[in-house]
């Protein structure tokens, strides 16, 4: 019998796990009365989580109720990713922009229910720090700058998809969907948003078509029996898991909302296809839970340039709203120090 994998051995080379876990940490902003469903929730990303911020973290959790765990464990990883600069701005900003919420409601709690204020101030200073070193947001840049910040993103990103080292073996489809969300989170999805005819989405689609890491199938295939072949070859179910958690699940439905049909089924594919489920059978649940008619639908069969159009419109669609959505709370990426109260709006 196989021993279980860490999830730091099942994560090796997968693109966007910080930014996952990054979000992990929005899971860990709730109050007292969410303390309970907060303990019993053990999903891929919070057991990473836990490994990378220090074991006190649950157990801290758990006995203080505190708002983050492990405070100290948990600053001293998130300070070392302005080193690696290793996550996009929307994730940075969506982060920052709850952080800010929390801290208001903080103002307005009565003794019945203790926040950890302290825990917050450092968590909103840190997090300042973070935005102010990537770099990388929706504040207004010279258009041709843009452009080139966009092309280079897609490079860096295409070469990482077509060369990954180490390999972790997530197969053509789960890699095309992580390296399209990857992209339309940084740079490129921003510059897509707000220039006139950038054509990012279909620079992106052409990369993809011209240089795939293995070559992609001829003619025209089923989705359900892509999706069910994408999650059958996955190594084992904590890559399942983990996969699911990086398209969405088990974040709050505020972040999720925006999903794509096809997104959603295969993040539910990949969760539901474990302990030897049927992956056909898990696979078609999926797209029937998830397909609908209007902008929701999803042809039964297509060709390989349909349906990286499609995964790749999914993701940039996804980017686009929850831009939109901090825009609309008066936060953008590009001002998330702002919105931790460590910087001003530029």
């Amino acid at each position: 019998m196989n021993r279980p994998l860490n999830p730091r051995e099942v994560a090796l080379g997968v693109p966007l796990v910080d930014d996952r876990l990054l979000l992990e940490l929005l899971n860990d902003l709730h109050t007292a009365d969410d303390l309970v469903r907060a303990t019993v929730r053990e999903g891929f990303f919070a057991r990473l989580l836990g490994q990378v911020t220090g074991r006190r973290r649950r157990q801290d959790l758990a006995v203080t109720g505190a708002l983050v765990g492990a405070q100290r464990d948990t600053l001293a990883w998130l300070s070392g990713l302005t080193t690696r600069l290793a996550v996009t701005d929307l994730v940075v900003a969506e982060v920052s922009d709850e952080v800010a919420r929390v801290r208001e409601d903080v103002k307005g709690l009565d003794g019945r229910v203790r926040w950890a204020e302290g825990s917050i101030r450092e968590l909103a200073l840190v997090l300042g720090e973070l935005a102010e070193q990537t770099g990388r947001g929706l504040a207004g840049h010279d258009e041709r700058l843009r452009k080139v910040e966009s092309r280079l993103a897609i490079d860096d990103a295409v070469r990482r998809w077509r060369h990954p080292r180490p390999d972790a073996g997530l197969g053509r489809l789960f890699g095309a969907v992580l390296l399209a969300r990857e992209v339309a989170a940084g740079p490129a999805g921003e510059f897509s948003d707000t220039a006139r005819d950038a054509h990012v989405e279909q620079e992106l689609v052409e990369r993809m078509l011209q240089d795939p890491p293995t070559p992609w199938y001829d003619g025209v295939r089923s989705v359900a029996g892509l999706l069910a072949e994408a999650t059958r070859h996955l190594p084992g179910d904590d890559h399942r898991t983990m996969l699911a958690e990086l398209l969405g699940a088990g974040l709050r439905e505020e972040l999720t909302r925006a999903r794509g049909p096809l997104s959603t089924a295969l993040s539910t594919a990949a969760a539901t296809t474990v302990r030897g489920t049927d992956p056909d059978a898990a696979a078609t649940k999926a797209l029937r839970g998830a397909v609908r008619n209007g902008t929701r639908y999803v042809a039964a069969s297509l060709t390989a340039e349909e349906l990286l159009r499609q995964l790749v419109g999914e993701q940039f669609t996804e980017a686009a709203a929850r831009r939109s959505r901090l825009q609309e709370k008066g936060t953008g990426a590009g001002t998330a120090a702002t919105a931790t109260g460590t910087g001003k709006a530029s």
